[in-house]
Formats: structure tokens, C-alpha cells, sequence
């Protein structure tokens, strides 16, 4: 194995390690020594990648979340897309990239209604950027009549993205403590497309 490859597996491997210890003991219950034993990896190098195990959470969060955030970007400046395409493709959008990273939410859930300096950068960098794209999208979806402009656009963006966030990063309390009288079917597009039929028709019958 070249060096190269040798120093992109280590790299990884401290990545992945972080991800799962990240998700399972959350930021503040993760130790750099608890990172090392998982990874096989000594102290060194994680300083030498990442400097601390905050820029090793930064890194991590980044990794994951700028494909996304990119694709929302993308998808709220395209002038040629209407803006009803716009708005269902956001669900599509995240009904892939949670489909691939189907344990995110439960780390990205703790960190929203963390009150700390980690999740204070993860709201100033990440959540802001996300959260203002997605707005202008239903701020257009509102002017064009495709969803009512009844309540505010905010309001009705936080209600759409926290309905999904709950079931996605409920789902491992429900299967470990609830069980399977709780447990949610089906596959995470499966999932999304319920929840996108739920907000958008209502649960009453008309």
C-alpha cells in the first residue's frame, strides 16, 4: 500500500470512528482517546488531521452536510424551474441524502437544541445557510399559489423540516424503547413521501 493510501484510509477511519461515536455518546460525551481506540489511531494523528476534537466534529459535519446544502443552493437560485418543481424536489432532496446517511438526523437533532459553543457554530454555519435557502423556496412556492400564504413562510418551513427531522431521528428511540407497536415501516423515502402526502393534504378527512 502506497503512503498515500495509507494516510487517506487513517483519515478515514478517523472520520468514520467519529461519525458512529459522535451519533451513539453525542459531541461532549466523546473523548479524543475514545475516537483513537475505535479508530485504531494514536493521539498524533489526530491532531495531525484535524488539530482537536472540535475541528474534528467541524470536519466531519462539513463533509456531510455541504453536498446537501450545495444541492438547496443550486436548486433555490435555478430561475428556469418553477417554483412548485422547486418545492416538492427539497423533500426529494433530503429523502436521498438521508436515505445514504441514515443516522445524521440523530446527531444533527442534539446538536439544534444543544445550547454550546459547537452548536452555536453549527447554527451560525450550517443551519443559517441551509435554513435560507430552503426559505426563498417557499417564499416562492407562496407567491405562485403553491402552498398557502395563510401562515408565514418560516412557519411553515419549520413545520415541514421538523416533521421530517423527528421521525428520521426518532426512528432509534422508537425501535430500541418503544418497540414494534411504535417502530416506523418502511424504507427513508418511503418515509419522507407519507410525511411530504401528511403536510401537504392534511390527516382530515374532506
Amino acid at each position: 500500500m502506497s503512503k498515500e493510501a495509507e494516510t487517506k484510509t487513517a483519515r478515514e477511519r478517523i472520520l468514520q470512528s467519529a461519525e458512529r461515536l459522535f451519533i451513539e455518546k453525542g459531541y461532549s460525551n466523546t473523548s479524543i482517546r475514545d475516537v483513537c481506540k475505535e479508530a485504531n489511531a494514536n493521539i498524533a494523528l489526530i491532531n495531525y488531521y484535524f488539530n482537536s476534537k472540535e475541528d474534528l466534529y467541524k470536519e466531519l459535519i462539513k463533509s456531510k452536510v455541504d453536498p446537501i446544502i450545495k444541492q438547496i443552493k443550486t436548486l433555490s437560485e435555478d430561475r428556469e424551474i418553477p417554483s412548485k418543481e422547486k418545492f416538492f424536489r427539497v423533500f426529494d432532496i433530503y429523502a436521498e441524502f438521508y436515505e445514504h446517511n441514515y443516522n445524521l438526523p440523530k446527531l444533527l437533532a442534539r446538536e439544534i437544541v444543544t445550547n454550546s459553543d459547537i452548536s452555536n457554530w453549527f447554527h451560525s454555519n450550517i443551519v443559517l445557510k441551509e435554513l435560507r435557502y430552503i426559505k426563498k423556496i417557499f417564499e416562492d412556492a407562496q407567491r405562485d399559489g403553491v402552498i398557502t400564504d395563510k401562515y408565514n413562510s418560516v412557519l411553515l418551513m419549520s413545520f415541514c423540516l421538523g416533521a421530517m427531522m423527528f421521525i428520521l431521528a426518532g426512528h432509534t428511540v422508537t425501535d430500541r424503547i418503544l418497540k414494534s407497536e411504535f417502530s416506523l415501516k418502511g424504507t427513508v423515502k418511503e418515509q419522507i413521501e407519507i410525511i411530504k402526502d401528511l403536510i401537504l393534504n392534511g390527516v382530515m378527512n374532506k
